[in-house]
């Protein structure tokens, strides 16, 4: 796989449904990644930048979308994630290590549960494949505990809802592209323990 990716560097993504810990694992493995001095970015979906910060409005309920609008959205967001100006583009290409909470497979589960499922995958046909995905797997009402304390809930954290995001994720990733490697966790394990079996099997690869 090493010889036939495009760039220098390597591209991690994580996935999961809300309240599975992503975020977590993202930052615990971009701070044990830079011990090793290798040069990481670490970043997410919604971006910071100005259709990320619309998207991350949507999502809290402060303004209102139509599902199709959102999708085509979080296709621009992720348009200029990749290919803005030291985005994930130019990163990997000077070979930096790329470690993305949330990435396209987000948009192919989030969307489609209430868009046609074609609309969603040809906005996201052409955007570049990852190296790795790492998909935190966890049952919507465990998820629901975790995050039942949260002061504001987004619009998609309804349990009955993440139970259709659990099972499109369970199959946009057995359809991935050839070269990706998927590997699902059990997001119920302790987080150390799934931070270091991420790091075990980062250490298969030729992404370190």
């Amino acid at each position: 796989m090493s010889q036939e990716r495009p760039w220098k560097g390597g591209f991690v993504v994580f996935e999961g449904i809300d309240g599975s810990g992503t975020t977590t694992q993202c930052r615990m493995l971009a701070e044990r990644v830079e011990t090793t001095g290798r040069e990481t970015w670490t970043t997410s979906e919604p971006t910071r930048g100005p259709v990320g910060r619309l998207l991350r409005d949507i999502l809290a309920g402060r303004t209102a979308a139509a599902p199709e609008t959102i999708a085509y959205l979080f296709a621009a967001d992720r348009s200029d994630h990749l290919h803005g100006s030291n985005g994930i583009i130019d990163r990997l290409e000077r070979g930096e290590l790329v470690v993305c909470d949330r990435y396209k497979y987000s948009s192919l589960a989030y969307q489609s549960v209430e868009n046609d499922c074609g609309l969603v995958s040809d906005l996201n046909r052409r955007f570049a494949d990852p190296d790795i995905v790492f998909f935190v797997d966890l049952p919507a009402s465990v998820a629901e505990q975790r995050i039942a304390d949260r002061p504001l809930r987004e619009i998609y954290e309804r349990t009955e809802f993440q139970e259709q995001v659990r099972s499109r994720y369970l199959e946009v990733l057995t359809n991935v592209g050839r070269n990706v490697r998927v590997e699902i966790l059990d997001g119920t394990e302790p987080q150390a323990a799934i931070a270091e079996k991420i790091w075990l099997l980062l250490g298969e690869t030729s992404i370190l």
